[in-house]
């Protein structure tokens, strides 16, 4: 493993290399309008973050579902390019479109078989996820969602239920009953605890609540979010849980 790591410097060092090169093309292209210049990142940055993926996957052999959760926690960041640069709900909606066509071309053709990733079942969660991002788009853009809102759901569905996975998988020894999704309470607590820290954060810096209510909110969210998580089949929870945590937000806060 140490010598799979060391393997990944070369890699890295060229992925760091060209996402320079890309800002620099970036700061060129500031004269441009924003919205042309986010839907320019976001394909690269979609890039970078399979090919990241894959040297894991090559070089670290780290496992299937590792390597799934990888791409689900580093796209779930798209959101912040959204965020950047896009202004109008056309534009934005242009990558997450194209994230769910890439995505179902990628489960229904089996091109996740020759990328090391055979469970097809398991690949539907990569649909999902994108489906949520078109459906936030349009909530917000329509005024029906604030972008705290949003944004929380997102980054609590990406880490959040990718961390719980990842350390689920790898150490959770003991499943919790009647799931059909084989959770473990390890994975179902980290989902907890990392829901809890991105709430909080997002409460203490961007809002006005008091410090009690952001504590109590942050609990709440956190609780029902690790729930739903458990309780969603077949990779569903990547619609249900950045969904309501996003109705939670509004309501909540």
């Amino acid at each position: 493993m140490g010598l799979s790591i060391l393997a990944l410097g070369p890699i890295a060092f060229s992925l760091l290399s060209t996402c320079l090169k890309f800002t620099v093309i970036v700061t060129i292209m500031s004269g441009m309008d924003s919205n042309i210049v986010g839907l320019l990142i976001s394909f690269p940055f979609l890039a970078l973050v399979i090919a990241l993926a894959l040297a894991l996957k090559r070089w670290c052999a780290i496992s299937d579902e590792s390597m799934r959760k990888f791409i689900h926690i580093g796209v779930s960041n798209w959101w912040f390019l959204e965020l950047r640069y896009f202004t109008t709900m056309g534009w934005a909606l242009v990558g997450p479109i194209l994230f769910i066509i890439l995505n179902s071309l990628f489960t229904f053709l089996d091109w996740g078989t020759a990328l090391g990733m055979g469970d097809r079942k398991r690949n539907y969660g990569l649909i999902y996820f994108p489906v949520t991002l078109v459906i936030l788009v349009l909530l917000q853009y329509n005024g029906l969602v604030r972008p705290l809102a949003s944004t929380v759901g997102v980054l609590v569905m990406g880490y959040g239920d990718g961390l719980a996975a990842l350390v689920g998988s790898k150490w959770g020894k003991r499943e919790i009953p009647f799931n059909v999704s084989k959770k473990s309470y390890l994975g179902t607590l980290t989902m907890f605890t990392v829901s809890l820290a991105i709430v909080l954060v997002a409460l203490l810096f961007f809002s006005d609540l008091p410090l009690g209510m952001v504590i109590v909110s942050a609990a709440v969210i956190a609780a029902i979010s690790a729930v739903v998580e458990v309780l969603t089949p077949f990779g569903l929870d990547n619609l249900t849980v950045p969904l309501l945590v996003t109705l939670l937000i509004e309501v909540l806060v």
